[in-house]
């Protein structure tokens, strides 16, 4: 796939992915890499499309949803054809979905200027930030961490505040979440160790938990998007998650992040960021207290 040359009028890369907030988090350094001489428009949905706009490379952020984008997937014909004529004005396009729809395929390769790509599979023998950057032609030895910046008024200062500790309990996956008895363990010691506070965020899948927590913690927020949440990880001097969204977002934040792994493999869609660590308990709870106290312990301030 090549870029038009430097008279052209088609500029920029439109990028198509279908992907939740932990995989768009992924995207990330490969969206990065595709922007590198100019603006790219990413095209995707809810939180991920949220998410999208805190990417240090700023792409424009569009609705897969849109109409324009649907009439792709149509069957061949000159009214679906003519459809496309809006992305003629991108000097590439890489589409995460739509690979194994022929018409869709055709489409979009028809204007030589297209990569359709596979999203990337829950498993796998590589890092799904590595896949993605590979597959874009990306060199080996590109930054492969992915990175978030927070809007100016979600970053909040920790300078001289108690020690926060962020735990986020839930999943999309019920299989995933970590067990209610040790992230209380964990808050208990966090309070003992630090005479800090301890905040639970709750998400969509978590509905009506808030009761749970109770009296067991300082503060129960339910952040309404992604500026919400991250405004609520901008406080925090440790995070506890689960293989979750919000996860992927504190590491790329980062901030100090343990991450429990109870079901599904770290090393496909482990949260990646500069003080990211995982604890995998798969098939081995013995012990599981001590091994997410060790990682989280290390954030002290």
């Amino acid at each position: 796939m090549e870029r038009e040359g430097a008279g052209s009028r088609r500029q920029g890369t439109l990028v198509l992915f279908p992907g939740a907030l932990g995989d768009a988090v992924c995207a990330e350094p490969a969206v990065r890499w595709l922007a590198r001489d100019e603006v790219s428009t990413f095209c995707a949905r809810g939180a991920a499309a949220e998410v999208a706009a805190l990417f240090p490379c700023r792409p424009h952020v569009r609705s897969l949803d849109a109409p324009e984008i649907a009439r792709a997937f149509a069957p061949s014909g000159g009214e679906a054809r003519e459809a496309l004529g809006w992305i003629d004005g991108f000097a590439a396009i890489v589409s995460f979905t739509g690979a194994t729809n022929a018409v869709f395929r055709e489409h979009l390769e028809s204007t030589g200027r297209a990569l359709v790509l596979p999203f990337p599979a829950r498993k796998g023998p590589v890092h799904a930030c590595d896949e993605m950057l590979a597959a874009v032609g990306a060199p080996p030895g590109t930054a492969a961490t992915p990175a978030l910046v927070p809007p100016h008024e979600s970053g909040a200062s920790n300078d001289g505040a108690r020690p926060r500790l962020v735990l986020h309990p839930g999943s999309g996956g019920a299989a995933k979440r970590v067990p209610e008895v040790l992230l209380r363990g964990i808050a208990e010691r966090w309070r003992r160790a630090s005479g800090g506070s301890t905040t639970v965020l709750l998400g969509p899948a978590e509905v009506g938990e808030e009761r749970r927590w109770e009296g067991q913690v300082d503060r129960v927020l339910r952040p309404g998007s992604i500026r919400g949440l991250v405004a609520a990880l901008g406080e925090a001097h440790a995070y506890v998650g689960c293989d979750s969204g919000p996860s992927h977002v504190a590491a790329a934040l980062g901030i100090a992040t343990t991450t429990v792994f109870t079901t599904t493999a770290p090393e496909r869609f482990g949260p990646r960021g500069s003080h990211s660590v995982h604890v995998d308990l798969r098939g081995a709870h013995d012990g599981a207290l001590e091994r997410v106290w060790a990682a989280v312990h290390a954030a002290l301030p």
